[in-house]
């Protein structure tokens, strides 16, 4: 996977603020939804050329947001055909831009949730081929994976999914998270051994949150 830690771009930070305002909005509604010539043309050209593709992808980022929030609202108010209808149409139309990649992993959790197994792997995959850069997507699209082959009956396939995770980003907090759901899986194959050094690595990696708290309990229940 490419290198991620670049400087992020103005634009991006603009829609960054608008996507966490946008956030903002879902929660608010949510929590009130009962209510309510020559050289010169050539010049003149290209800032022509390069003003109107400025205001192409301001518009698609505009237009990607609000579609995102439109699945949002759809998503959690249980309007599962919206939610399919509007989220494929913000992946497929508005590729490239930050709310189609949220859109993947928005529309990937609704296919999972149907046992739409297959098209939930090809959302996540196509997530993290495409994107990939921000943590919270990553563990949502990686552990998505690990969740499809869970959810079919390969415990061991999805135990080593979320410990991959966890190799992949041994920093990130929500790798203590993959760790656990890996010690469940090996529970449930009857691994003790694997289950011991996934609950072991929590409490020595990630020893001050409370998943290492949940770990050294279970350790203590297995002596």
């Amino acid at each position: 996977m490419q290198e991620r830690n670049q400087r992020a771009t103005k634009a991006e930070l603009e829609e960054d603020e608008f996507l966490e305002w946008i956030l903002r909005a879902i929660e608010y509604l949510k929590e009130r939804s009962q209510l309510f010539i020559g050289g010169a043309v050539a010049i003149v050209a290209v800032i022509a050329i390069a003003s109107f593709m400025q205001t192409q992808r301001a518009e698609a980022r505009e237009r990607a947001a609000t579609l995102l929030f439109e699945a949002t609202i759809a998503d959690r108010s249980g309007q599962v055909d919206q939610v399919i209808r509007i989220g494929q149409q913000l992946v497929d139309d508005l590729a490239g831009t930050p709310a189609a990649a949220q859109g993947m992993i928005l529309l990937g959790n609704r296919y999972f949730a149907l046992g739409r197994y297959a098209d939930a792997q090809r959302l996540y995959n196509q997530y993290l081929d495409a994107h990939g850069d921000l943590d919270a997507l990553v563990y949502a699209a990686q552990t998505g994976l690990a969740a499809c082959r869970e959810a079919q009956g390969d415990l061991e396939g999805a135990a080593r999914d979320y410990i991959r995770y966890a190799d992949e980003h041994p920093d990130s907090p929500p790798s203590a998270l993959a760790l656990m759901q890996a010690a469940r899986c090996y529970a449930q194959l009857g691994d003790v051994g694997q289950r011991r050094e996934a609950l072991e690595r929590i409490t020595r990696q990630h020893a001050l949150t409370p998943v290492a708290q949940r770990a050294r309990e279970q350790l203590g229940v297995m002596l």
